[in-house]
């Protein structure tokens, strides 16, 4: 990405069907690496770009930018799809010729990259930070599953279920058929708690009822067997029209759509299931997709809807795996039979 940037000189705002929009476009002014101790910048100047950092200082002319790009896509088309992370010589020695070690950001950070702009909006030249998503592999995850996106439920139901019922539950492979021995046992899953007290407290920042909303929304992507039905706005339209929580949508018919891209919105842009969640956007550019083709397009948080319409339009819940968060199986808690399942959402390209 930092090469494609760099031969571009520029940024493409997105739509929502990944088209890139050839009124809005944002120069480059310098993009800012962090390498271990040291800051890197790279300066389009002309027909050159500045790389520097520390005491040291490299001039490199586009060219060479625009032809590492070329290589590094047509290397990533031909052998790394469904192969993880795999090394491009080439690459690694056009990068240390200016003494660059790594391009990958810090693990805790959300934002991959630093740019700055010219914002031609605003007429300032702000230096936003971008989170990088990629079509060309395997789709990365927005919500990644912990033991802190844990659901848990309560069996409800006049006498629970029977021995053999939990013993159906606990050897199917199949959520959806877990669900469907629980149904046909005159039973359902009633909401107890998000297991971390934290995450419960950060989707209460959305909405008072959204713990509620993605609580529902679990039960019926774990139910359905059918994985073209698992997008996130399939589950909202769904939700919308059982309206459970009585909001007069009459008045405003997109409560359940609006509270949704807020969460989507938070999440990309910082939020944690695991950490107080105080609105501090680490992610304050929006993301930068790598398209199928190679070209970027980047969705910038100053044009919100867009973003918004990026999230809520482009992901879908996945299941992790059971036995690593502990989900799809039958408990007795207190007295009461119990079940568990996770909150995971990917993006669908």
């Amino acid at each position: 990405m930092l090469l494609k940037a760099l031969a571009d000189g520029k940024l493409h705002l997105g739509d929502e069907d990944f088209n890139q929009l050839e009124d809005f476009v944002y120069p480059i002014i310098s993009i800012i690496r962090h390498e271990k101790d040291r800051q890197v910048s790279f300066t389009p100047l002309d027909n050159l770009v500045i790389v520097a950092g520390d005491s040291e200082r490299f001039e490199i002319p586009v060219q060479r930018f625009i032809e590492n790009a070329s290589i590094c896509f047509e290397q990533i088309k031909k052998g790394g799809k469904g192969k993880g992370s795999f090394a491009i010589p080439e690459i690694e020695t056009f990068l240390n010729s200016f003494s660059l070690n790594t391009l990958k950001a810090k693990s805790k950070l959300k934002n991959d990259i630093t740019i700055q702009i010219s914002d031609p909006n605003t007429f300032l030249s702000p230096s936003l930070g971008f989170s990088i998503k990629s079509q060309m592999g395997r789709p990365s995850t927005l919500v990644n599953a912990s033991r802190a996106t844990n659901f848990t439920y309560r069996i409800s139901g006049a006498k629970g279920l029977s021995k053999k019922a939990i013993s159906e539950v606990n050897e199917t492979r199949y959520f959806s058929e877990k669900m469907a021995i629980i149904e046909k046992s005159g039973c359902s899953l009633l909401f107890e708690r998000v297991d971390s007290a934290i995450f419960w407290s950060n989707l209460k920042t959305i909405d008072y009822y959204f713990d509620r909303m993605i609580a529902d929304i679990l039960v019926m992507y774990y139910t359905s067997n059918n994985p073209a039905e698992n997008s996130i706005v399939n589950f909202v339209a769904q939700t919308t029209k059982r309206n459970v929580k009585d909001y007069d949508l009459d008045i405003n018919s997109s409560m359940y759509e609006m509270m949704m891209k807020r969460f989507l919105t938070d999440y990309a842009l910082g939020m944690r299931a695991a950490e107080v969640w105080k609105r501090d956007y680490q992610a304050t550019g929006g993301y930068l997709i790598v398209r199928n083709d190679g070209e970027l397009i980047c969705y910038h948080f100053y044009f919100a809807k867009k973003f918004e319409d990026y999230l809520f339009n482009n992901t879908r819940l996945e299941t992790p795996d059971p036995n690593r968060y502990d989900i799809g199986r039958i408990y007795v808690e207190d007295g009461f039979q119990k079940m568990k399942l996770n909150l995971q959402i990917r993006f669908a390209k």
